[in-house]
């Protein structure tokens, strides 16, 4: 009966498998069937593709010369100041995301910062497919370590 138990689990966690991801700022997990790609000599800007093909996760570290605050950060987003953002976190980054539909596409974009490593990450797929794919990718959000 172990022994069942045993190869079901390890079943179970195979098919939830992921990959670790490690970049010079941070690393994240990516699902299985997930390609990514570096700009060419810049590891802090990453693209992550679906396996589908028809949607991708852009990441852009950048390391502020100071700590950046949640007002600063706040400041920073291109969201306006009249639209409620929570203060959430994201792994070991915290900051604010909001989403949006623009030119028959789903946004999700995060604003996020750890002492004074800034994350800024923008999510871009299929309306139609928004709430299968933002449950994966709050999960890789969740998984951002330092």
């Amino acid at each position: 009966m172990r022994a069942i138990v045993t190869i079901v689990l390890i079943a179970a966690t195979t098919s939830l498998s992921a990959e670790t991801l490690s970049f010079a700022s941070f690393r994240i997990d990516v699902p299985d069937g997930w390609m990514h790609s570096v700009e060419a000599g810049l590891d802090d800007r990453v693209t992550l593709h679906h396996p589908d093909g028809t949607a991708s996760l852009k990441i852009l570290a950048y390391d502020a010369p100071v700590a950046v605050s949640a007002d600063r950060l706040r400041n920073m987003t291109n969201v306006d100041t009249v639209v409620p953002l929570t203060w959430q976190h994201w792994g070991d980054f915290a900051g604010y995301q909001y989403d949006y539909l623009e030119r028959g596409a789903f946004y999700r974009q995060w604003w996020l910062v750890n002492a004074r490593t800034l994350l800024l990450m923008t999510y871009q797929g299929d309306p139609g497919s928004q709430d299968g794919d933002t449950t994966e990718i709050d999960r890789m959000a969740r998984s951002l370590t330092k």
